[in-house]
């Protein structure tokens, strides 16, 4: 099982070519913006994992025509179109990943919607059908341990059921991307993950200091960032106002 680190946690360069030089695949990017970024930092194998928003389109297919192996996940056909139309004006190839809904609720096609798309991926000049991603970002949180392993079970007998109806119709994944920090012990043991996304384990946080790792254990990551953060406003008794924003 492959580590492609998400570079959305850190949006360091630094870090994330140090991460592939300690063995990740390569990086994770949330946005067009990131892929550039690290494209240009030498970062040869990325996957953009949100839907690309229109413009984006030739940006990736600039990044894919740079010699960088760049994959990028769908849930529309017309997303799938614009990217194929792109890389085709282009003259080069982009990977073409099907992104999930399996109860996060934010992009994400449902699993009885793949194939269809999986298929017009597989049929679309220009693009190159990778596989699939499942990123169960509602599970990361979830304080009950016996709640986040059961869920987890839940979606790992979808998921690899999904991944034998692909297979059957002739559009096995080569990727089956996913996971997190929260989820990793159980994403690692699924035999149906092949690549897990997890960022959060650089630095942690305290998010997930409170709801503890999902094998019970105490966690092998340490937080390992701090952030220095003045009071600028002691006028309440119950709060005061500090300048470091929110997480």
């Amino acid at each position: 099982v492959a580590l492609r680190a998400h570079g959305k946690m850190h949006k360091c360069t630094t870090l994330g070519r140090r991460q592939v030089e300690l063995g990740a695949v390569g990086l994770c990017c949330q946005t067009v913006g990131e892929a550039m970024a690290y494209a240009e930092a030498g970062v040869r194998d990325l996957l953009i994992t949100s839907p690309p928003a229109p413009w984006g389109a030739g940006k990736i297919a600039a990044i894919a025509k740079s010699g960088v192996n760049i994959a990028v996940v769908a849930d529309d056909a017309g997303q799938i179109a614009r990217l194929g139309a792109a890389a085709q004006a282009a003259g080069t190839t982009i990977g073409l990943v099907v992104d999930i809904d399996l109860g996060t609720h934010r992009t994400g096609v449902p699993p009885e919607q793949v194939e269809d798309l999986a298929r017009l991926a597989a049929q679309t000049p220009g693009l190159r059908y990778r596989g699939i991603q499942a990123y169960l970002g509602h599970l990361q949180h979830l304080a009950d341990l016996d709640a986040r392993r059961g869920a987890c079970q839940a979606a790992r007998q979808r998921l690899g059921a999904l991944v034998g109806e692909l297979t059957q119709a002739g559009l096995k994944p080569e990727l089956v991307t996913g996971g997190g920090t929260g989820t990793y012990v159980e994403d690692l043991a699924s035999g149906v993950f092949n690549e897990i996304q997890a960022g959060s384990y650089v630095f942690m946080d305290v998010e997930y200091e409170d709801c503890g790792a999902i094998d019970g254990q105490a966690w092998p990551f340490a937080q390992a960032l701090f952030i220095a953060t003045s009071v600028v406003s002691a006028r309440h008794k119950t709060h005061a106002v500090c300048d470091s924003g929110l997480k």
